[in-house]
């Protein structure tokens, strides 16, 4: 078989054939692919250059997106603020609503009274009701029998409660006790004031019928340095229900004396009570009730028509004031019970 022969026109015509061959392969990839330069070999310079462009436009969508959620989550946020707005709005109009609503209601009448020497566990107080009338018949006095009807003077609550102690002195042993005789002396062997060991110390106290009387040392302040609703009555202070602070002074200047104690235990009871104004103290015996007193060398304790008495403190306190037989630092306590008669309804 003889070989082919191409013609000079021919061979161009081929060379041109497969030219356009590769443009049009050339173009067809570029179709495709969105990119007149898709590799090194094309374009070097082209090429790496496309592709750093092309990255940077990829970064640039990339924080064009986080904006995007930026503006979104603004949105949300403008949303709840106008939310918020609405609330308001609407909790000034209920305000305002409830300002121009005329009230229901109008006061007629303001009453109140003061039970004197009144506890929570015993309101009738120490108030003797002069007024007050006993018409049915299951209400009896405490005549014996508990058959007698009370009358309209009988009182509501019992007979007064009374404890005398024995004759005490102060602390040389022979001067007899009085009002007079201060509770701390410079030394415990005068007689101007108690015994040594009965003597109270700064932040002791007595119990009396659940209220505090407390010792300090030192005078008493003045009206205008006492806690608010607290009074002051020579070495006194109280509180108006009854916890009442006794001064003592110094040992060089003595001041607190037994009748301030006596007081003291008379407010915590309910016998006296306190008005106070201003940070000062009046004191006052209740109506138709008896102060607690020293007489003949002897301490008489007077409870309330209202409640027993009970004391608790110091033994040695309580002794030298011959209220007890006990002794030492310890606490021993002495209790005053009312009594029953035809002139009341009874203790309870």
């Amino acid at each position: 078989m003889s070989g082919i022969v191409l013609s000079s026109s021919v061979r161009q015509n081929l060379l041109s054939l497969q030219s356009t061959a590769d443009l049009l392969a050339t173009t067809q990839n570029r179709l495709s692919t969105g990119k007149s330069v898709n590799s090194a070999l094309d374009n070097p310079t082209n090429f790496f250059t496309a592709q750093s462009l092309d990255n940077r436009a990829s970064d640039i969508n990339n924080l064009l997106d986080g904006i995007a959620n930026g503006v979104q989550v603004l949105q949300a946020a403008n949303t709840g603020i106008t939310s918020l707005q609405k609330l308001i709005d609407s909790a000034k109009s209920i305000a305002n609503q409830a300002l121009q609503t005329t009230v229901g209601y109008s006061t007629k009448s303001n009453v109140s009274a003061t039970i004197s020497g009144a506890t929570a566990a015993d309101l009738r107080g120490t108030t003797w009701f002069a007024s007050a009338t006993a018409s049915s018949n299951v209400v009896f006095s405490g005549a014996a029998g508990g058959t007698t009807a009370a009358s309209g003077t009988t009182t509501l609550g019992a007979t007064i409660g009374t404890f005398t102690g024995t004759a005490g002195t102060a602390g040389d042993g022979t001067t007899a006790l009085t009002g007079a005789i201060t509770l701390i002396a410079t030394n415990g062997t005068t007689a101007t004031g108690l015994a040594s060991n009965a003597q109270p110390a700064d932040g002791d106290t007595l119990t009396v019928n659940g209220k505090t009387i407390t010792f300090r040392s030192g005078s008493a302040p003045a009206s205008t340095g006492v806690a608010s609703g607290s009074g002051v009555s020579g070495n006194l202070v109280t509180d108006g229900s009854g916890n009442s602070t006794v001064y003592l002074g110094t040992a060089g200047t003595p001041a607190a004396t037994v009748s301030d104690l006596l007081t003291a235990v008379d407010l915590a009871s309910g016998v006296k009570t306190a008005s106070i104004t201003a940070g000062a103290a009046t004191l006052a015996t209740s109506f138709n009730q008896t102060a607690s007193s020293v007489g003949g060398g002897a301490v008489t304790l007077k409870s309330s028509t209202g409640a027993d008495l009970s004391v608790t403190g110091k033994a040695d306190l309580l002794k030298s004031l011959g209220l007890s037989t006990s002794v030492g630092g310890g606490n021993a306590t002495v209790s005053v019970n009312r009594t029953t008669s035809s002139g009341s309804l009874g203790a309870t």
